[in-house]
């Protein structure tokens, strides 16, 4: 048997020492894959600070008034009420779309002068919107937009438009 540093095993003599591995030593994809853990949480709290004052910004964004000259909105649409008629008359419009342009223009008008976005209302959300001339001119053309058979008269109805776009403040 022999002293620290060798042993003798059965007659076969075998040197063994024991040293420090240098620091650098260590494999590189280890240490690369040990920043990459170390980041992903900070990276994930930037991400969600920055949803959060997007969402924030975008609740509180106000969008600009628009100012409109009523008289000269009131006369655009009674024209465009007009060319419906003369388009039905004429047959170039069926009862179905002569009603689908005149709640159209109906519509966008009153987003025009008011900023409300309509257009894509229902009936019932145009009800709550408690402006009852624009909810019973929607209402008599709703019947006849969405129906193949139609029961309703289109230049009644244009002309209680023109009455409604008139009398509008």
């Amino acid at each position: 048997m022999q002293t620290p540093g060798g042993s003798s095993v059965g007659g076969i003599s075998e040197k063994f020492t024991v040293g420090l591995q240098d620091m650098y030593s260590y494999s590189v994809w280890l240490i690369i894959v040990l920043i990459i853990i170390a980041l992903i949480p900070p990276v994930i709290i930037l991400i969600n600070y920055i949803r959060k004052k997007n969402a924030t910004a975008a609740a509180n964004y106000v969008e600009p008034v628009k100012t409109i000259d009523l008289n000269s909105a009131k006369q655009k649409y009674i024209g465009l009420i007009s060319e419906i008629v003369e388009k039905y008359n004429s047959g170039k419009l069926s009862d179905r779309h002569a009603y689908q342009q005149l709640s159209k223009v109906v519509r966008n008008f009153v987003f025009d002068t008011t900023n409300i976005k309509v257009q894509n209302y229902t009936l019932s959300e145009i009800k709550s919107l408690n402006i009852p001339n624009l909810y019973y001119l929607v209402d008599e053309c709703y019947e006849p937009e969405f129906s193949e058979h139609n029961k309703g008269n289109i230049v009644e109805t244009c002309e209680k438009a023109r009455q409604v776009i008139v009398g509008w403040n």
